[in-house]
């Protein structure tokens, strides 16, 4: 397939998340996969079936997008250190993405706002208002605004914390909304 694309990953939840857009933000190609831990076993294969499935180049490659988190550590780490090496051997562009782009995405309906949480392990959840924009064109990557910074906090001071907001737990990534994002976190703000 002929023309310039950008991938995204995201290793920061159980999901290993991997997508290409086209340059008019159409989603070319998106595997979202529960892999547990296995992220690091798993995502170069990942990256090589996807390229080949959507018959895309690695040299059509003009960006790199990098779910940055909150959430798993280990797996945060396997994905910039991919992504870093990729951007580098290729020589694109490279930016990170708050990695709640692509968990709303997955949860929200168009034109909806709210407080998406992950589990963050001894009753923390991982938390941040997100709003999902309208649908554009049919088949363009989901467009996901963050409406707060990201934060950790006990459950049992959610609702005191974000008062009248819709609460909806992650379920799924859709790594297609973190290429097409246009909130971009700078690379030493993520460790690049």
């Amino acid at each position: 397939m002929s023309g310039a694309f950008r991938l995204a990953l995201d290793c920061s939840t159980e999901y290993l998340a991997v997508a290409l857009i086209d340059e008019q933000d159409r989603v070319t190609a998106a595997e979202s996969t529960a892999v547990g831990r296995q992220h690091a076993a798993r995502l170069p294969t990942a990256l090589q079936a996807l390229l080949a499935d959507a018959e895309v180049e690695r040299s059509a490659l003009v960006g790199l997008r990098v779910g940055v988190g909150p959430g798993s550590y280990t797996g945060i780490r396997v994905a910039l250190a991919t992504a870093k090496g990729l951007a580098r051997a290729l020589g694109i562009e490279l930016a990170g993405v708050s990695s709640f782009v692509g968990l709303a995405a997955a949860v929200l309906e168009p034109g909806s706002e709210a407080l998406v949480t992950l589990d963050a392990r001894r009753g923390n959840v991982y938390a941040q208002v997100c709003r999902r924009e309208s649908d554009g064109a049919s088949g363009a990557a989901a467009r996901v605004t963050t409406l707060s910074e990201a934060v950790k906090l006990p459950v049992s001071e959610v609702a005191a914390r974000f008062p009248g907001l819709a609460l909806v737990p992650a379920q799924g990534f859709d790594a297609a909304a973190l290429a097409g994002s246009g909130q971009l976190i700078a690379p030493k703000a993520v460790y690049l």
